[in-house]
């Protein structure tokens, strides 16, 4: 299946443009709800997975989509991802908590798949106007720069991004006799940057265990494709853009220190969950 790349970076850049921005630090009261307590939507998700849907699907006729705020009205839509069609896997805003509290780190998010495999991905950061690419088999790239992990040999050398209970966890081992502590890095409270930051060797490592499919699927590709190295940590397998209920992914920058990160940070378990 041959996809026209810049093409699709084009319209995403545009749908920010025209339903994102226009919406930033301008937000009423009545435009952001929540979907569930804590989880919250604003009127720019809405209207900008629309478009994506309305665009995207025009431009590759017999496509489904699985978009985060469709999913949020009915969960069968999830069934596409298990189909023989190809899939648009959107979120169209994620970190829509700092796009609502008017802070600029959020992005759009936006992969394509087919029977589980991941074709390409799109993490466009419409506050910096610029969008990383990941194409299987032709690289990741960051408005034409070619993305890199860095070669890291050791758990130590690591600079490692945690969610906040499992940082706590990991900052209490401090005082044991366990040996090098790797850097820990906060969380931007976006996975799009998140996976931006991994594939740019910014820093090294990441797990998590919310595995939403629009969360990761466009970042694992852009990780992958940037020489970085997945594996979920309870089925031992790569990810797959499915609903994971029960395991943890966590990607380092090979697989030679996958195994140390996975003992060090999940001591004693093959599934951490906090």
């Amino acid at each position: 299946m041959r996809i026209d790349v810049d093409y699709i970076t084009q319209i995403i850049t545009e749908v920010a443009n025209e339903e994102i921005m226009p919406r930033f630090q301008k937000l009423e009261r009545g435009d952001i709800m929540e979907k569930s307590p804590g989880d919250l939507v604003t009127t720019a998700d809405i209207a900008a997975e629309t478009k994506l849907i309305d665009r995207l699907s025009a431009y590759l006729p017999n496509s489904l989509v699985v978009g985060e705020e469709g999913v949020a009205k009915d969960e069968r839509a999830l069934a596409a991802l298990d189909s023989d069609y190809p899939v648009w896997i959107i979120d169209p805003i994620d970190g829509t908590r700092n796009f609502a509290n008017g802070e600029s780190i959020f992005g759009c998010m936006v992969a394509l798949a087919k029977r589980g495999e991941l074709i390409a991905s799109w993490i466009h950061d419409p506050a910096r106007a610029r969008t990383a690419v990941a194409e299987k088999g032709a690289g990741a790239e960051l408005d034409g720069q070619k993305l890199h992990v860095q070669d890291i040999t050791s758990i130590e050398e690591m600079t490692v991004t945690l969610g906040n209970r499992h940082r706590d966890f990991i900052e209490k081992r401090r005082d044991d006799d366990l040996g090098p502590i790797p850097n820990l890095a906060p969380r931007y409270g976006s996975v799009a940057h998140d996976y931006m930051s991994l594939a740019a060797g910014e820093f090294h490592c990441a797990q998590y265990r919310r595995l939403n499919p629009w969360d990761h699927a466009p970042g694992v590709l852009l990780h992958r494709e940037a020489g970085g190295y997945d594996q979920m940590i309870a089925s031992q397998a790569p990810y797959t853009p499915i609903v994971y209920e029960e395991d943890c992914l966590l990607l380092t920058p090979n697989a030679d220190v996958w195994e140390e990160a996975r003992q060090f940070l999940n001591p004693g378990s093959d599934s951490y969950h906090v």
